[in-house]
This record gives C-alpha cells, sequence and structure tokens, in this order.
C-alpha cells in the first residue's frame, strides 16, 4: 500500500485527489475476481510476498 500511495502522489496528473490508502490504487490483478473478500484477499497477500520482511 505504502508504494501505491508513492506512486499516486509521484505521478503527475492534472486533476489530483489527495485520498486515503485504498485497494483501487493497487496494480490490478492478473485474473478478475469478482467476490471482494477474496480479490482483497489475493491483493493483501500480493502484497505481502513483495514486502521486504520475512511474513512469519
Amino acid at each position: 500500500m505504502i508504494g501505491a500511495i508513492s506512486k499516486y502522489i509521484s505521478t503527475e496528473n492534472k486533476n489530483f485527489q489527495p485520498m486515503n490508502a485504498n485497494f483501487g490504487i493497487l496494480p490490478p490483478l492478473e485474473a478478475k475476481i469478482k467476490d471482494k473478500k477474496l480479490r482483497y484477499e489475493t491483493l493483501s497477500n500480493r502484497s505481502l510476498k513483495n514486502f521486504p520482511i520475512k511474513n512469519t
């Protein structure tokens, strides 16, 4: 989420609007998932895999 917010605020945009962290600014998944709970869980797991600290 930190990376997505950093990208959002550092990308030039004529209609820039400050916003809180939300799943809408994350890069999309490869496959569409209709179930919102499963989609958010998949986004979270993808983020954790890319996080530099070892998860236990």
